[in-house]
């Protein structure tokens, strides 16, 4: 790690973080963005649902859970849309990942097993490149 002086502070150039003692976890936050009046006994309503994740350090994966849970909780917000007042209400925590090797470029930090599967089922798995980067929308703030 290096560090140099910008506007009288200093910067850290890290390459790598550290993960050896298993601190990191990614933690799904899942959020709804539903009108602020709206009817609570329905639960059928359909509303746009992120599932955002977070990069959590923490001693125990419980300890990660309980800190995703105060993000959500502290995410929530009220926003004006098309003359409707909105809110952004968090739903839960939808998954709790423990990451095993340091962060750095390249490292492992998610993965699936499909388990038994054909050759047929894994190429139905791949997307080309332009069908990714199709679904990756930009930067809105």
């Amino acid at each position: 790690m290096g560090a140099f002086l910008f506007n009288n502070f200093y910067i850290y150039k890290m390459e790598k973080i550290d993960n050896s003692k298993g601190e990191w976890y990614l933690v799904e936050i899942i959020q709804r963005f539903e009108p602020l009046i709206r009817n609570e006994s329905s639960d059928l309503k359909r509303a746009i649902t992120y599932g955002n994740y977070h990069l959590i350090k923490a001693s125990s994966p419980s300890a990660a859970y309980d800190k995703g849970e105060k993000l959500g909780k502290e995410g929530t917000y009220t926003y004006q849309s098309h003359k409707i007042e909105m809110e952004v209400v968090f739903v839960g925590i939808g998954q709790l990942l423990p990451i095993y090797e340091d962060i750095e470029d390249g490292a492992e930090i998610l993965w699936n097993d499909f388990g038994h599967i054909s050759q047929r089922k894994a190429n139905r798995l791949i997307s080309s490149k332009e069908e990714m980067l199709a679904e990756i929308k930009p930067k809105t703030w």
